[in-house]
C-alpha cells in the first residue's frame, strides 16, 4: 500500500539506482560511472560534432529512402551529416546506390555485398567504413528529429554513449516508447571497437544491442536513455525469429 504513495519521479528514480538492468548485469560500480556520465553533460558544453549515420540494409530500401534520408535531409545542421550504408544485396529497389545519391546529396560511403543479412555483421561494417569520429548508428526505418546532431553531440563523449528510447509506430497507427530495444546508439567509433563493436556470432535479431549496452558499462562508459518522441520507428511486421527468448 505504501508504494501506492510515492511519486512517480521518486519511484524511478529508484527504480533507476537498485534496479536497471546494468545493475544486475554488470555490477554496482555501474552506479559510479552513471554518475560521472550524468554529470559530464550537466556540466559540461561540449561541441557539435560531424556524425555519420551508419545503417545496415538488406531489402527495407522505401524505408531508408523515405524516412530515415528523408529526416535526414529535414534536419538542422544536415551539412554535419554523413551517410554510411552496408547493403547484404538488397534487390527491392532496382540500383539501390543509385537511389540513394538521387535522394541524399550529404557525403556517402556505400559497400554491397551479397550475403545474409546479420545485424551485427552489416552494422558493424557500416561503422567500420564510417570517417568521422562519432557515429549514429540507426536503423533504415528510422526518422530522425531535427536537431539530431545537437541532441547526439550532447549525450556523446569519451564518458558516454547514447541509447535513445525511440518512439515505436503500430499498424494502427498508435504508439509507445520502446523501452525494451537499445538497438539505436550514438557513440565514439573508437569506443564502439574498443568495447568489442557487436557480437558477429549472433546471427538472428536481437540481443547483440543489449549485449553492447553492458560492454559499454564494463568498460566505464555511461549509457544515456532519454526518451525521444521525434526519434520514430515506424512499422514493418516484427523480425524476431520463432522462440525468441528476450535477455530479461
Amino acid at each position: 500500500m505504501i508504494k501506492r504513495y510515492i511519486p512517480k519521479n521518486i519511484k524511478q528514480f529508484l527504480w533507476f539506482v537498485f534496479k536497471s538492468p546494468q545493475r544486475n548485469w554488470v555490477g554496482w560500480k555501474t552506479l559510479i560511472t552513471d554518475l560521472k556520465g550524468y554529470l559530464s553533460i550537466w556540466f559540461v558544453r561540449g561541441k557539435i560534432h560531424r556524425i555519420t549515420v551508419c545503417v545496415g540494409v538488406k531489402n527495407r530500401s522505401r524505408h531508408l529512402l523515405d524516412h530515415l534520408i528523408e529526416s535526414m535531409n529535414r534536419a538542422d545542421n544536415r551539412n554535419l551529416l554523413n551517410l554510411s550504408v552496408y547493403d547484404c544485396g538488397s534487390d527491392d529497389a532496382g540500383n539501390l546506390f543509385e537511389a540513394i545519391q538521387e535522394k541524399w546529396k550529404g557525403n556517402l560511403l556505400y559497400c554491397r555485398q551479397e550475403q545474409p543479412f546479420a545485424r551485427s555483421v552489416a552494422f558493424n561494417n557500416a561503422v567500420r567504413q564510417s570517417e568521422t569520429p562519432v557515429v549514429l548508428i540507426c536503423d533504415a526505418d528510422m526518422s530522425l528529429p531535427a536537431d539530431i546532431v545537437e541532441r547526439a553531440s550532447k549525450y556523446t563523449s569519451n564518458k558516454t554513449a547514447w541509447f535513445p528510447v525511440v518512439w515505436y509506430t503500430n499498424e494502427d497507427g498508435s504508439g509507445r516508447f520502446y523501452t525494451e530495444s537499445t538497438g539505436m546508439l550514438c557513440t565514439l567509433k573508437a569506443d564502439f571497437f574498443r568495447v568489442g563493436a557487436y557480437d558477429e556470432q549472433i546471427k538472428e535479431w536481437g540481443k547483440e544491442d543489449w549485449l553492447l549496452f553492458f560492454e559499454y558499462y564494463k568498460h566505464g562508459i555511461a549509457c544515456i536513455r532519454t526518451r525521444e518522441r521525434y526519434f520514430v520507428h515506424h512499422y514493418h511486421p516484427s523480425l524476431k525469429p520463432a522462440g525468441f527468448v528476450p535477455l530479461f
